[in-house]
């Protein structure tokens, strides 16, 4: 009697698991547009103001702070869902202006992109500093993202925490003088 028991309780859990983890168990492939500078500052659903050179997205139903991996056309960024919609009836995914130029979806302004759960982030909004891209990747490697200059930032302080060199930032972003940088900067890294 206890081993069908056992059994019972082990096809209950399996159960129970299948349907908690359903939604994330494979790529999903759904419409995606993008917006950006017109709605930055424009509060987010999470309740921060939207910065269009982070990288972030908004979903109808996915809890905030989701973490998801998007790719198109090679490219993958990972975005946190901080904001609702999209609003427009057959589209899934509303991207950051930052995450749609890295996945090169500005130009096509909406397109079929693949996503996946990628983890739970317990949503703070914000960030730290000016990072907007804790990781992307391209074809598998990891690559950098985009940091915004903060106020009283130097090169040499970026570079540090981004574990580079100032020589590497300012070849990469064509700055000739590495005194010379100003908040709101984007810097790609």
């Amino acid at each position: 009697m206890s081993r069908i028991l056992g059994l019972l309780l082990l096809g209950f859990l399996a159960c129970a698991a299948s349907a908690v983890f359903a939604d994330r168990a494979e790529a999903e492939t759904g419409l995606a547009s993008w917006y950006g500078p017109g709605f930055a500052g424009n509060p987010t659903a999470s309740g921060e103001p939207y910065n269009p050179y982070a990288f972030t997205a908004a979903h109808k139903t996915l809890p905030l702070g989701t973490q998801l991996e998007v790719s198109y056309n090679g490219r993958s960024v990972l975005v946190t869902v901080n904001d609702r919609g999209p609003y427009v009836p057959g589209r899934e995914l509303d991207l950051s202006q930052a995450a749609a130029e890295y996945l090169g979806l500005t130009q096509a302004g909406v397109d079929y992109v693949t996503y996946n759960y990628a983890g739970d982030g317990s949503y703070a909004g914000g960030g730290a500093g000016g990072y907007s891209a804790p990781q992307a990747s391209y074809g598998g490697v990891q690559q950098g993202g985009v940091y915004v200059v903060q106020p009283g930032d130097t090169l040499y302080g970026i570079a540090q925490e981004l574990g580079t060199t100032v020589e590497t930032l300012a070849a990469s972003n064509g700055i000739s003088d590495p005194n010379l940088i100003m908040p709101g900067q984007e810097l790609r890294y």
